[in-house]
């Protein structure tokens, strides 16, 4: 795992607990967005929001509910996530 990886993982996190209101004792890198309980609309709003926050585009389904936090921040580090 990069420092990058690292980074987008942490802004990931971040976002999830201050935008969504996840509990922070839930969230862990192994956690899938399924387990968070987020459906397809709040995964497309997720996705706005981190294309916004890490100056990226993201494909039409790049993040789906059984990807993980740690699967989404490799994907996301792949698409060249400004930090």
């Amino acid at each position: 795992m990069t420092t990058q990886h690292t980074t987008v993982e942490h802004r990931i996190t971040s976002v999830l607990v201050t935008e969504f209101k996840v509990d922070p004792d839930t969230i862990a890198p192994q956690a899938t967005f399924s387990s968070l309980k987020f459906d397809s609309l709040v995964l497309i709003e997720l996705t706005l929001v981190l294309e916004k926050e890490l100056e990226i585009a993201v494909p039409d389904g790049g993040l789906t509910d059984d990807m993980t936090i740690g699967e989404a921040a490799a994907f996301l580090t792949d698409l060249g996530a400004v930090l």
